[in-house]
């Protein structure tokens, strides 16, 4: 009889231990998710937390077709989704590619120096580029007075605000990609490339026919994570702009913090983060899908 408790024990032990794990899930991530769901369809404004009339999908209609600053703040993310990511993506791409060169001296101190802007937390990324940027006594106004540039007004100028955070954004970001890119370079095997060089291919031909799709898989994660963190990009951009002058800034990260917590419009500001979210698993299923049309 012991031996068939022990038995049953022994097989049962693997789903007991997973208890805990699925109980924290549970509070923590699916409770939360199903609840702002079912904030979503109500009208709660905090300042009459007992008042939550059911409105369906209202609050969904409202910011996707009467909402004109929502539709600034689209237009904005993914203004920065389409500039900054290309962007970040070929400066990896080409500070990677040269890092692995083998005849690149000094290649760890170059590593650590790239390594630094992700060192430092986006709160301070974005005080210290105030400083920067600064129209009197920033870095940038004083270099540009070099080449006979008048001063810019770069976040307080509609024209300049949102590309300063772009900038911020890349400075950031730039070595996320080269680390990631890199990290790839160096898992590519030898030996197709070798044996194409005794072949006669350029170089050129071995970046673009071998070692480019064999880091397809990398870069494609790679550009994700960026997509996903300018979507939900908050820190810079509020201690840049705060989403100003006017709305030229308005991102939805910010916009969704502005509705819930300077609004108080719960409600409206759940709708939002889902409609955040679709954004992201749309953009998401159509960039992989291209990826694998691409590679056949």
């Amino acid at each position: 009889m012991d031996t068939d408790v022990k038995r049953f024990f022994y097989k049962r032990a693997g789903y007991l231990l997973l208890i805990p794990g699925i109980v924290v899930l549970l509070f923590l991530v699916i409770y939360p998710l199903v609840r702002s769901i079912w904030v979503s369809l109500h009208t709660w404004y905090l300042a009459k937390p007992n008042a939550f009339p059911f409105v369906g999908l209202s609050n969904y209609s409202l910011l996707l077709f009467e909402d004109s600053v929502f539709r600034i703040a689209l237009r904005n993310t993914l203004f920065i989704v389409a500039v900054a990511v290309p962007v970040e993506f070929f400066l990896g791409l080409l500070l990677a590619t040269l890092l692995n060169r083998d005849d690149i001296k000094g290649r760890k101190i170059f590593r650590a120096i790239l390594v630094m802007p992700l060192a430092i937390m986006p709160i301070v990324v974005g005080v210290l580029w105030k400083f920067m940027l600064h129209p009197r006594y920033g870095i940038v106004n004083y270099g540009l007075g070099f080449l006979k540039i008048e001063p810019i007004q770069w976040i307080a100028d509609p024209r300049f605000a949102l590309l300063s955070v772009m900038m911020v954004d890349i400075w950031e970001w730039t070595p996320f990609m080269v680390l990631v890119i890199y990290a790839g370079l160096i898992s590519v095997p030898r030996e197709p490339l070798e044996a194409a060089r005794i072949d006669g291919a350029s170089d050129w031909q071995l970046f673009i026919r071998i070692t480019l799709p064999l880091i397809v898989p990398i870069v494609v994660v790679a550009i994700l994570i960026r997509v996903m963190d300018i979507v939900k990009m908050f820190d810079i951009v509020y201690v840049l702009t705060r989403g100003g002058p006017g709305d030229a800034t308005e991102l939805l990260s910010l916009y969704n913090f502005r509705v819930g917590l300077n609004y108080f419009y719960m409600g409206k500001a759940a709708a939002l983060s889902w409609i955040i979210v679709v954004l992201v698993v749309i953009f998401s299923q159509i960039f992989l899908r291209v990826v694998k049309m691409e590679r056949g």
